[in-house]
């Protein structure tokens, strides 16, 4: 059983199974490896002349000779300035782009002395000769934070010629939150938090992106990501396969896939030059961007395809890409990509879109290529393009163009094999009329159909796929979730009459559907489904649906209806089953809502307009109105901005929001609507996407019947799309499923080791001392805490809500005893919070309550609370281990002298609790008496730790008097005055006349007249010397920068 603390072990399994693995596979690929984890680091381990630099000059300059043999000495000088000295600001991003641009653009000298050429160009980078290039990994570079005495020392650092372009953050998979905790880690070093003085913004000045890794998970990201959201995994190793890389019996982890996927030196380089961007977000707000798998993948396969095929047919293809993968963008690698080939530089490429986004991120990337994009709106402007033989890219905005003209025959344009058609959401109806001239008009011309959910399978005239990227693996990604489909209606084709009795009708199947209508009175699908009775029902429903299994954590909904008649319907019925169910709540309020924003809570219909509508629908179709209420929809409960409150809690539509509407704080969709196919997927798309770790799953419940024949749905599709789509959707029996299978895990686990009485919390204290076991505990916990959530308040899962408040009480104890905040409510989310805050505090355990200092007067009455000796101990060694990593950070040496004591007592006692618990209350008195030590008008940080050396030195543990503390202090002055003064030497360490010199000034001081009164001085003097050298080398920057 381990007696580590956690921080300790932590460390351990962070260098063991994240940190080396990664180097090691680094090294496999041909980077050249500098690992410094357990050295005593000098600048020019890494080819510097101080930890300030970024830069590892001397390899710059070398490569530089490489790469531009006919560079002299100077003419280097010069250039390697316009890398590390002429930055246009002091602003991170406006300093990285510049270095981009100076990467991709290279500069010139005045001249090449050797041919005479004027101005020649100076490559920085060979994005043609790998090798040319040299690839270094160094492990725990440490950096001085300019103005202090501090450092930082990033995980793993990528050079590029000298140039850190990547940085690498590893934590161990048992730290809490790990990929949030790595990416806190690199705002702090790149001083994105808001607080100066905490990193080195210089050294994401030519970071191209940022990998952030704890083994089994590993995401990249650019220095514009602040949030785990928009990091993303690296699945595909492509070009190679997850077969060549080096793996157990299981498949290769993440970070194996990212390693040998994004930093293959090829891939690198690659990525480098065609697949980052700088663009705006929808906030106006300019990001980087570095391409993902499915779009680096796509792109390469792609252009494989116009270089080897020899028909148009053979050429072109079909690239799926589900919603939110970012279709657009691979748009925009691909004509890097193909400019990069010179057999495709001279092509023309058509784009055929109806987004005009898309038109302005090709304006910008085409400057970088030095293409103009030129814009037909209009058929006769497309047609007049097209006829010229200029290697133009041409955006045919398809929305702008009539129906009249596309019905209208194109003659023969242009013959040239050499023009590429790319198709945006090639699905889409308007696209085949234009297809169909297209094929007459540029008869030889490659197509590239790019599309979100699969192509009909009548409808492949673009060929076969070039790429997929399903559902299923953007689910896998963590870019969207799984979605749960809820049936609320009967099966019309299975004979089930308490079935029927209990359901909604089956308005999907045509089954015998005149008669069932007759039965229940109505003369046509559409007037059941537009009733006010029926709509009235399911809104009752819905709205209980609501309250109960989405409302609690925060999200919101959408609901389909038939028509716009149907949809102003429901929101009468709405806002009635609302107002009812708050009456109800204020009665009694089991789950604890917020009742207050309840109350605030709106609805609101988005609907089209017509020119003859009546007055009751004619309110809901103003464009303004919509505008304001989606924007409200879009924000949180209790959230606001410029104006707009986030108060719109439920949307009702017919035919709007259900395609290119983003708003991932909806999670489900009320359907009452018959749709098929491309709209279907379309349209439960709006639930999936990602939002807080509260949405574990996005929500789909069905009032048609859709989901009894949803093989009858997709029946556009081939078998296997079909199988595809249906694998994403799980139904609710699965999730009971996955509740009785997470509860037995946790159990099993428990009885594993005897902890079968969930009220005996010591000793489950004394069995999660071991940090292993800890670790399984808190993973069993999150998994059960995941399918609870998404199943509650189901009937089914109260039976397990008894064994989930005690688990709970023991997760929140377990926390407070070994200070580890893994273990506290942070990941439980607000709907179970409810009903576990309850029991926590029957129970009399309150949360806010944070765990009692070593320091407290209390400390020792809490901790004899405990019956068991060992549960004794662990609680004072986790009280001592926190106030060493917290409240001693600011004193090193304090902090390492008392870390060794802790240390010894564990080795020198093993597993004898009694003797341990005993030492350890010793060792927490000494801690609390440091803490009182005075400085007498000494540094606490430059002069104290010499004070102590000298008194240890001098009087070892003896008492002293006034006398004697004042000649000590006199002593620490004097001899810290002439080190302050000889470290201000630069290059001081590396100089042995200068180290020769500083001895000779620490000896004249100690044996000054003023120390005669300080016993054994002059015979201890050697050693003296000796520590006091020790002591100043390890402290350098604290004496030459604290304040």
């Amino acid at each position: 059983m381990t007696t580590r603390g956690t921080t300790d072990h932590i460390r351990l399994d962070e260098r063991s199974h994240v940190e080396k693995p990664f180097l090691d596979q680094l090294a496999g690929l041909g980077w050249t490896v500098i690992d410094l984890t357990d050295e005593k680091q000098k600048p020019s381990d890494t080819g510097r002349e101080n930890f300030t630099e970024v830069v590892m000059l001397g390899v710059l300059r070398r490569q530089l000779k490489i790469i531009n043999p006919w560079l002299e000495e100077d003419q280097v000088d010069e250039v390697v300035k316009q890398l590390t000295a002429n930055f246009p600001s002091t602003n991170l991003l406006e300093n990285n782009r510049h270095l981009l641009h100076l990467l991709l653009e290279n500069t010139s000298v005045s001249e090449n002395r050797r041919t005479g050429e004027k101005s020649p160009t100076v490559r920085f980078v060979d994005f043609t000769q790998r090798d040319n290039n040299s690839f270094f990994a160094v492990c725990q570079f440490k950096i001085r934070i300019l103005g202090t005495e501090h450092h930082i020392i990033p995980d793993i650092v990528l050079f590029l010629n000298g140039l850190p372009v990547v940085v690498v953050e590893c934590k161990s998979p048992k730290v809490n939150d790990a990929i949030p905790e790595a990416i806190d880690q690199i705002l702090r070093y790149s001083e994105q938090r808001g607080v100066k003085g905490e990193g080195s913004a210089p050294l994401f000045y030519y970071n191209q992106f940022i990998v952030v890794t704890c083994r089994h998970e590993a995401k990249f990201g650019t220095i514009t990501t602040h949030s785990e959201k928009f990091f993303y995994r690296w699945a595909d190793p492509y070009p190679r396969t997850l077969d060549e890389l080096e793996h157990g019996s299981g498949s290769p982890n993440d970070q194996q896939r990212l390693v040998a996927g994004m930093l293959d030196r090829d891939n690198l380089l690659d990525l480098i030059r065609t697949f980052t961007l700088f663009s705006v977000n929808d906030k106006g707000e300019r990001i980087k961007i570095v391409g993902r798998y499915q779009q680096f993948r796509a792109v390469k396969l792609a252009v494989k395809r116009l270089l080897q095929g020899k028909t148009p047919r053979e050429r072109g293809g079909i690239i799926w890409h589900t919603q939110g993968s970012g279709k657009s963008l691979t748009m925009m690698f691909m004509v890097r990509e193909m400019y990069r080939h010179a057999t495709l530089s001279h092509w023309k490429v058509v784009f055929v879109t109806d987004r005009t986004q898309l038109e302005q991120q090709l304006a910008e990337t085409s400057q970088s290529i030095g293409f103009t994009v030129k814009v037909a709106d209009s058929i006769k402007e497309m047609k007049q393009l097209l006829r010229t033989d200029t290697s133009d890219l041409v955006m045919a905005m398809i929305h702008k163009f009539r129906e009249v003209d596309l019905a209208e025959t194109f003659p023969e344009l242009n013959p040239s094999p050499h023009i590429l058609v790319m198709t945006d959401e090639a699905h889409r109806g308007q696209y085949k009329l234009l297809r169909a001239n297209l094929d007459r008009g540029i008869p030889n011309a490659a197509h590239i159909g790019y599309t979100g959910t699969p192509i009909d399978k009548t409808e492949r005239v673009f060929g076969d796929y070039i790429d997929k990227y399903t559902m299923r693996q953007s689910i896998e990604d963590g870019v969207t979730l799984e979605i749960v489909y809820e049936g609320r209606t009967h099966n019309a084709e299975v004979p089930d009459q308490a079935g029927m009795d209990k359901a909604f009708a089956d308005m999907f199947s045509e089954y015998n559907l005149e008669q069932r209508l007759q039965i229940l009175g109505y003369g046509s699908r559409d007037a059941y489904l537009e009733a006010e009775p029926t709509i009235a029902d399911k809104a009752k429903d819905m709205v209980a649906h609501y309250l109960t299994h989405v409302y609690p954590n925060g999200y919101k909904a959408q609901i389909v209806a038939t028509s716009r008649e149907a949809a102003v319907r429901y929101k009468k019925h709405v806002d009635a089953a609302l107002a009812t169910a708050i009456a109800q709540l204020e009665q009694a309020n089991p789950g604890s809502l917020d009742l207050d924003q309840l109350k605030r809570m709106r609805t609101d219909v988005i609907i089209s307009g017509g020119h003859n509508d009546l007055p009751h629908l004619k309110e809901y179709s103003d464009p303004a109105k919509h505008e304001s209420s989606i924007k409200s929809f879009k924000l949180a409960f209790g959230k606001e901005n410029e104006g707009t409150s986030g108060d719109v809690g439920i949307l009702i539509v017919n035919n709007m929001l259900l395609t290119g509407f983003d708003a991932p704080i909806e999670q489900v969709m009320y359907l009452d609507r018959v749709i098929t196919d491309h709209d279907l997927l379309q349209a439960i798309a709006r639930v999936n996407r990602v939002s807080g770790e509260a949405k574990g799953k996005g929500f789909v419940v069905d009032y048609v019947g859709i989901g009894h024949h949803l093989k009858k749905a997709l029946d556009a599709y081939d078998e296997r799309e079909q199988k595809e789509i249906i694998d994403v959707l799980s139904f609710p029996e699965e999730e009971l499923r996955e509740l009785q299978d997470s509860h037995a895990a946790i159990m099993a686990l428990l009885k594993k080791y005897e902890l079968t009485d969930l009220t005996d919390h010591d000793a489950f204290f004394d069995v999660f001392y071991d940090e292993d076991i800890r670790f399984e505990f808190i993973l069993a916990f999150k998994r059960l805490t995941k399918s609870l959530n998404l199943l509650l308040p189901a009937r089914q899962a109260l039976d397990y809500m008894g064994d989930y408040k005690a688990l709970t009480a023991i997760n929140i104890l377990a926390g407070k005893h070994f200070r580890d905040a893994r273990l506290s409510m942070k990941g439980i989310p607000p709907k179970l919070r409810a009903i576990v805050d309850d029991h926590l505090q029957s129970v009399g355990i309150d949360v806010k309550i944070k765990p009692i200092s070593i320091l407290d007067k209390d400390f020792e009455k809490d901790v004899a609370r405990r019956n068991r000796t060992k549960t004794k101990a662990a609680e004072i060694e986790h009280a001592i281990r926190h106030h060493l990593e917290v409240d001693l950070g600011d004193d090193p040496d304090l902090q390492a002298s008392f870390a060794e004591a802790l240390a010894r007592i564990f080795e020198e006692f093993k597993n004898n609790w009694n003797k341990i618990y005993e030492e350890l209350e010793k060792l927490r008195t000494r801690i609390v008496n440091a803490g009182k030590e005075p400085t007498y008008g000494l540094h606490r940080k430059k002069q104290m730790p010499f004070f102590r050396l000298l008194r240890r030195e001098i009087y070892q543990d003896a008492t002293l008097d006034d006398d004697q503390i004042a000649l000590l202090v006199d002593l620490t002055q004097r001899v810290f005055n002439v080190v302050e003064l000889e470290l201000n030497v630069t290059g001081f360490w590396e100089s042995i006349s200068s180290r020769n010199k500083l001895r000779a000034e620490i000896q004249k001081t100690l044996l000054a007249p003023a120390s005669a009164g300080i016993p054994g001085v002059f015979a201890n003097r050697n050693r003296m010397i000796s520590r006091i050298m020790e002591l100043a080398e390890s402290k350098n920057d604290t004496i030459l920068y604290a304040e």
